[in-house]
């Protein structure tokens, strides 16, 4: 990943970090992958939850000490409650899902915040866009669908509505970083 991110890949989780509030006691980090965001957590001591379908990032999680569990987004019936929810690089993974993925998420916390890459080498035809979807294959198989910024934009403005919440745009770079909010809890 951090070739995919021009070995500039732990500034996407450090941009996230920096959204945490010292209200912030409980982060639930979906698909994390790493433990970068763990390891902040464990220094600030904040409780962090992790879920993702790699086994092998789960046992990995698990033998540094850290709550991670085994999980098909789609399939969990419902989220633990957290302050903060914290999405990297997964929700195009879940297009044709993103209404229900989006409800658990919202219904677990109070405060969404969801990095999505819009700049994909994934999304270029030849070599690198070859390679680049066997490195982003989260264990379902190629998958061709990625986001743009005009398309995340979109559909987050669909859901806006739909699902009663707010949403900023933090920064866009290669990855765009939202902040979802709302009061349903």
């Amino acid at each position: 990943m951090n070739v995919l991110y021009c070995m500039k890949y732990k500034k996407r989780f450090q941009d996230i970090i920096k959204r945490f509030t010292e209200k912030d006691k409980s982060v639930l980090d979906i698909c994390f992958g790493d433990t970068i965001i763990a390891n902040e957590c464990k220094r600030r001591n904040i409780r962090w939850t992790g879920y993702d379908l790699n086994r092998y990032f789960v046992v990995r999680a698990q033998k540094n000490g850290f709550n991670a569990s085994v999980g098909d987004v789609v399939e969990i019936q419902s989220f633990p409650k957290a302050d903060v929810c914290v999405m990297c690089g997964s929700l195009y993974h879940f297009i044709e899902e993103i209404e229900s993925v989006l409800t658990k998420l919202l219904d677990s916390a109070p405060k969404i915040l969801i990095s999505e890459p819009v700049e994909n080498l994934s999304s270029q035809k030849g070599m690198i866009g070859t390679i680049s979807k066997i490195l982003t294959n989260a264990g379902k198989g190629k998958e061709s669908f990625r986001f743009d910024k005009q398309t995340l934009i979109e559909v987050l403005d669909v859901y806006k509505i739909k699902l009663q919440f707010n949403y900023i745009v933090i920064s866009t770079q290669r990855d765009m970083l939202i902040e979802i909010t709302h009061d349903r809890n």
